[in-house]
């Protein structure tokens, strides 16, 4: 089996982890392929993500490694915790070579999680597990959006920004601004405001197969579209965005799927 590893950067003991996960893979056998930067900091030969043609990319680091992976490959993901509060995990590096054994035993599932295809003046942009952040580069400079769902008018908002996410990203930024909590299995996005200058804003939850599209209506003002705090795009007077749930889920590598029990444990 050929399995591909990504570390986050500078980071001695993700690659400590890689380097005995690599040291088990090849006693047993197996391809090991490492993610170019990767590789630099093993003093080893290494390829892009797109190039890995792994059966698994085993991501070392915390949610933002594996969320930087998977805007560059729709490659099956086993995410490993390194030091971080991280959703997307359920592996620690104190028991990775178990849970890796159990992977090429084939005592796993897999989980797929709803990313959403975005737009911007129908270019189409990388999908997001997380969320989209859609906000001013001005600090204290609040932005007049218009937002529709489908062909319905929903309002017209002064806010900081808006936030669309995921059920996966309703545990990140979109909970910190006071969004809900929405099971993964539920096919919705959220919609949230960050800091909205009105008494009447509250999150929406939408049905994920419907499209959500949002108008910047301020002439000559700094905003930038942020996709899973990975790729900012930015965005000008009366650009039109859309957001849907897209056609390629990401792909988890699963042993045990508790969501509650995970999210309960990492909001202690």
């Amino acid at each position: 089996m050929r399995i591909g590893f990504v570390s986050r950067p500078e980071c001695p003991k993700c690659i400590g982890v890689i380097q005995s996960l690599s040291d088990f893979l090849v006693s047993r056998g197996d391809d090991v392929v490492l993610e170019e930067n990767t590789a630099k900091e093993m003093n080893a030969g290494g390829v892009p993500v797109e190039k890995m043609n792994a059966e698994v990319i085993v991501t070392v680091g915390g949610d933002g490694t594996a969320l930087w992976t998977i805007q560059k490959t729709n490659s099956l993901i086993l995410p490993i915790n390194v030091g971080s509060l991280a959703f997307l995990s359920e592996v620690s590096p104190e028991n990775a070579i178990q849970y890796l054994d159990r992977f090429l035993r084939g005592e796993y599932s897999i989980e797929e999680r709803a990313r959403i295809k975005s737009t911007l003046n129908s270019r189409r942009l990388p999908d997001s597990v997380n969320e989209v952040v859609l906000e001013t580069t001005v600090k204290s400079k609040i932005r007049w959006f218009g937002i529709y769902l489908d062909d319905d008018f929903i309002h017209n908002i002064r806010a900081d920004g808006i936030i669309i996410a995921t059920p996966t990203g309703s545990t990140s930024y979109s909970l910190s601004v006071g969004g809900p909590i929405i099971d993964p299995k539920v096919k919705a996005l959220v919609l949230s405001h960050i800091a909205p200058f009105s008494l009447n804003a509250r999150s929406i939850v939408v049905p994920s197969d419907a499209t959500l599209r949002v108008v910047t209506l301020d002439k000559g003002k700094n905003i930038v579209l942020t996709l899973d705090g990975q790729v900012n795009v930015d965005v000008g007077f009366h650009d039109e965005m859309t957001f849907t749930e897209s056609e390629h889920p990401a792909r988890f590598v699963r042993f045990n799927q508790d969501f509650y029990k995970n999210t309960r444990e990492k909001m202690q």
